[in-house]
């Protein structure tokens, strides 16, 4: 079985955070969000990264330097609108490596509390989707894919859908027998812009082709870190803490609460709630919520 891990989105939805920043590599109390995973990573074969031209430096760099065996192979995108989309970079991936095994697939900005082997001890044969149950209709309506599950099968798959049939949420956390492989570039070839999510692809497995799908429930903790929201939750639920501070952070007669502030911020006479900051930023006098504030920024009240 081979391993992809994808990590070459642009994140815009994180911007400024992200605009120059891999988002797996983003630290999560001080540790890269792609660690989490690799930690324990229970395969004997090197995983395969998944990245584009814009971020290849930064992999290449954090290879060096944590020593991890992983192989990178670099799409050669560098911008949003030129990227190939979630199944389009795992088509990519089976052409570009020949790759004619089953493949274990997982989003490098996901950090999930289960055991890896129990997953892959779970695959039959069929593809085999992670589920996490967000027990909310509400919270699922309209951003997550969603399964429809009887007797460990699933029976029906939504993308993003207003009117959910479960609270069963997609993670990015899937396994692709072989056989299935070859309806990569059949689905890609009939795939309108902005369809080509594993959601619709899940959907037109099911659907169309007729694939069965076996359904891999759990309930220990799943962190889609997307925005500034998730990001804030994972780093209090690992640092157990109410904000998270990297190295050299100053607070001085200030209060900062729920937020991620990154190395060397400086915070004076300000009320900060919900924020993620980058290094080298400096506020006074300011009152800020649920705000994302790139590198070396100056704020003052004048």
């Amino acid at each position: 079985m081979k391993t992809i891990i994808l990590a070459g989105g642009y994140a815009t939805r994180f911007h400024p955070i992200t605009a120059k920043r891999a988002k797996p590599l983003l630290l999560v109390a001080g540790k890269p969000i792609i660690d989490y995973l690799l930690d324990a990573y229970p395969l004997s074969d090197r995983p395969i990264v998944s990245t584009n031209r814009r971020f290849a430096e930064q992999f290449a760099a954090w290879q060096e330097q944590s020593g991890r065996n992983v192989e990178i192979v670099v799409e050669e995108t560098t911008a949003e609108a030129e990227k190939l989309g979630t199944i389009g970079a795992i088509h990519f991936l089976i052409q570009k490596l020949k790759i004619e095994e089953d493949i274990l697939v997982i989003g490098g900005d996901n950090i999930f509390e289960f055991e890896l082997s129990t997953f892959l001890t779970a695959f039959r044969g069929n593809p085999l989707i992670a589920l996490y149950d967000i027990g909310d209709i509400e919270r699922v309506r309209g951003r997550y894919g969603v399964a429809v599950v009887k007797n460990g099968q699933i029976v029906e798959f939504q993308e993003k859908p207003q009117n959910p049939g479960s609270t069963l949420a997609s993670t990015a956390c899937y396994i692709y027998p072989k056989e299935v492989l070859p309806h990569f570039q059949e689905f890609l070839s009939g795939a309108t812009s902005g369809r080509d999510a594993p959601g619709y692809f899940n959907a037109w497995l099911l659907k169309e082709k007729g694939v069965p799908m076996d359904a891999f429930t759990f309930d220990t903790g799943w962190y889609d870190i997307g925005d500034r929201a998730s990001y804030i939750e994972a780093n209090r639920h690992y640092a157990n803490a109410d904000t998270w501070k990297g190295e050299n952070v100053v607070i001085e007669n200030s209060t900062v609460k729920d937020s991620v502030l990154f190395d060397e911020v400086r915070i004076v006479d300000s009320s900060i709630t919900g924020c993620v900051i980058d290094r080298g930023t400096y506020l006074e006098g300011v009152t800020l919520r649920d705000c994302l504030i790139g590198a070396e920024t100056v704020i003052k009240r004048s």
